[in-house]
């Protein structure tokens, strides 16, 4: 496949969303958060983590799924440093994206390296190339953030916010608020305070009806 015919199709975000509550179901039983992507790429799948020294500064990638789909390769430094653990955490979620939604596509792909893989997709179309990476980044999301729970966080700052009386605030700045209780409702998946903002917007959370 040539970049140019790089077509990628349209996917529901309730379907999207109902594959990964599936995938998480299957694979990661236990329920514990946080979800342990690590463990479903390299136990329950068997895929292959490959650390490659220097991926992130030369091609701007934390991680990717290989073509032949038999492992995913990160960035040694990121992979091996606790302090970007989160971050590793959200970048093999994305990858099963791909593993999960995007088969077919892999298979008419031919690459041996990063620097080859870089090269495709900057040629991909903008549009199909954005789609590729929102539908990825959305089923990690939604992979480690189950509704459920992400609910009863909300619901327990809902509390601290009445508490310390700043429904006001909230009535009057929902973003500020969040940008100031998100460290707390991150904590318990084990992501950034950007994907767990971009999680309650997205499904329908926040701002809280009070």
């Amino acid at each position: 496949m040539e970049p140019f015919e790089f077509e990628c199709k349209w996917i529901d975000k309730n379907d999207l969303w109902k594959t990964a509550d599936e995938i998480r179901s299957r694979y990661w039983p236990e329920g514990i958060l946080p979800v342990d992507t690590e463990i479903i790429v390299e136990l329950r799948l068997r895929l292959d983590i490959e650390p490659k020294h220097n991926l992130f500064p030369t091609v701007d990638m934390d991680a990717y799924l290989k073509m032949d789909l038999t492992g995913i390769v990160v960035d040694h430094d990121f992979y091996m440093n606790e302090k970007f653990a989160n971050r590793m955490r959200f970048s093999f979620a994305h990858e099963l994206g791909h593993y999960f939604l995007h088969k077919d596509y892999y298979s008419r792909i031919d690459f041996v390296s990063a620097t080859d893989w870089k090269n495709f997709i900057s040629d991909i179309p903008d549009n199909e190339y954005r789609n590729f990476e929102w539908q990825a980044n959305e089923f990690a999301g939604r992979l480690l953030v189950p509704h459920a729970e992400l609910v009863s966080e909300v619901e327990k700052v809902i509390e601290i916010i009445k508490s310390n009386n700043l429904t006001e605030f909230l009535k009057n700045d929902a973003d500020a608020v969040l940008s100031r209780v998100s460290p707390t409702l991150c904590k318990a998946f084990g992501i950034s305070t950007d994907v767990i903002e971009k999680r309650v917007k997205r499904e329908g959370l926040w701002p809280p009806k009070l």
